[in-house]
């Protein structure tokens, strides 16, 4: 696996799941570092981490192969229903 340097030595940078290969690249860590230098202004690494967390554990039992895809859909999906929703309050 190879460690970016925000990823390098985080719990989360280690995927036990199974899915971490699904397409030659650490998909996980990937996208947790993309979504962190998208939000990082609004959210804390922690919490982006949980978020994609809770994410891949809801998408458990999905084929390896839709993996990366879902779990990106379904982490921005999340996203955006918490700022429209922070935004209308």
């Amino acid at each position: 696996m190879t460690m970016s340097p925000l990823s390098a030595g985080l719990p989360w940078a280690a995927d036990d799941s199974g899915y971490g290969n699904a397409h030659g690249g650490d998909y996980y860590a990937d996208l947790v570092e993309q979504l962190f230098r998208e939000y990082e202004c609004v959210l804390p690494l922690r919490a982006i981490v949980a978020l994609v967390n809770e994410c891949r554990h809801d998408l458990a039992g999905t084929p390896a192969t839709a993996m990366p895809e879902l779990l990106e859909r379904l982490a921005r999906c999340r996203l955006s229903a918490l700022f429209d929703d922070g935004m209308q309050n």
